[in-house]
């Protein structure tokens, strides 16, 4: 979006300085994150009354007309318009009409979208109502991003999609992209946004055992750790195929982050199913964790369901989840020290150090004499302070 308007002859400029368009990318995931960017867009109109305020993305396709009056915003543009505003908005379009533009990014790593939409259904999700069913894009659209990608100088590639592990282009799957990606030369490190199992997450396991770019970091989604839970919300394994998997994939890749997201206090989540959540949790060597309260959206099979769980319940369970989740970050990191890893500067902060991101995916800083973002470094960590390697 930010390419278009460039092309357009627009300049970006930081959120919250003066600026004639603001456009804010919205999330229907959660009803908080749908508050937030109804709040981020009243704070641009009441600041900037003459700023035009656009809402794009997934709550609008969601709630249009509810958004746009609670947001004050001007206007609103789904999926099928949100490529097009510079001419929706009046600006002229680019002299060549043909070009491709190469996506751009404030930060080191860039990201790729080669996937958008669900067909599974699960009972809480509104993915399916906002962006429909599963769709991919063209395994030779998707190179010739990357490799313009790498031309501009990234190191790093995201994968990323609305259910990843369902790529498909023909007969070819994830990780026949992941091969091509990989071949691409300035490509030095891939990443992969979250895979749900029952997909291709058993062939890209195997994959990252032998790729010399692919992170060694997995995010499989459990969402909850009890049977029973499980099946109301629609998802396919049973929480010991989980189970099963991460033993899998520790015993293949030796070691690698594993993270996950996990939704505390559906409807009929007792205390026993989470009791159920909390151990098998527990047992696995995650290393990140996604905890979100339940969020009731209209729509979904989940807002129909009995037994609502209390508000300060839902709270109580995620707390408890991410004070173990912090403690299992923690144990992961110092297994890394005295181990040599890489990481990718991002950015030289104001006390003169190199900060990033591992393979693994766990923050790391480094004193910044001789470094520069976009430099992948490798180094051998001797402490864990304050939640970084260092």
């Amino acid at each position: 979006m930010a390419a278009e308007f460039e092309a357009a002859g627009a300049r970006i400029v930081p959120f919250g300085e003066p600026s004639d368009v603001c456009v804010i990318h919205t999330c229907a995931v959660t009803a908080n994150a749908e508050r937030t960017c109804i709040r981020l867009a009243r704070s641009v109109k009441s600041a900037r009354p003459r700023t035009r305020v656009v809402l794009a993305g997934c709550a609008v396709e969601y709630d249009r007309d509810r958004l746009l009056r609670l947001a004050r915003a001007d206007r609103a543009a789904g999926h099928a318009d949100k490529f097009r505003l510079p001419g929706l908005l009046g600006l002229p379009p680019p002299r060549d009409s043909n070009l491709r533009l190469v996506p751009r990014f404030q930060r080191t790593r860039a990201l790729v979208k080669v996937q958008d939409g669900c067909s599974f259904g699960c009972a809480y999700c509104v993915v399916p109502l906002t962006r429909g069913p599963s769709v991919s894009r063209p395994l030779r659209e998707i190179l010739e991003e990357v490799r313009a990608l790498a031309g501009e100088g990234f190191l790093e590639i995201g994968l990323t999609g609305a259910n990843l592990g369902c790529y498909r282009d023909g007969r070819r799957g994830l990780v026949a992209l992941l091969e091509s990606v990989e071949a691409v030369p300035g490509i030095r490190r891939i990443r992969l946004s979250s895979i749900e199992i029952s997909t291709v997450e058993r062939a890209v396991i195997a994959f990252m055992a032998q790729s010399q770019k692919l992170c060694r970091y997995l995010h499989l989604p459990l969402q909850s750790g009890d049977n029973r839970i499980l099946a109301g919300m629609g998802r396919r394994y049973t929480a010991e195929q989980y189970r099963d998997l991460v033993q899998e994939a520790v015993e293949t890749l030796s070691g690698p982050g594993l993270g996950t997201d996990l939704i505390a206090g559906l409807p009929g989540e007792d205390e026993r199913a989470f009791r159920n959540t909390v151990s098998l949790v527990h047992d696995l060597p995650f290393t990140n964790l996604h905890v979100f309260p339940y969020s009731h959206r209209p729509g979904t099979a989940a807002a129909r369901m009995s037994h609502p769980v209390p508000p300060e319940v839902r709270k109580r369970r995620v707390r408890r989840l991410l004070d173990l989740a912090e403690r299992k970050r923690a144990r992961f990191a110092r297994s890394l020290l005295g181990r040599e890893v890489t990481m990718l500067v991002e950015q030289i902060d104001g006390r003169g150090r190199a900060r990033g991101w591992t393979s693994e995916y766990v923050p790391a800083a480094l004193p910044a004499a001789g470094l520069e973002p976009n430099r992948i470094v490798p180094f051998t960590p001797t402490r864990f302070q304050d939640g970084v390697l260092s």
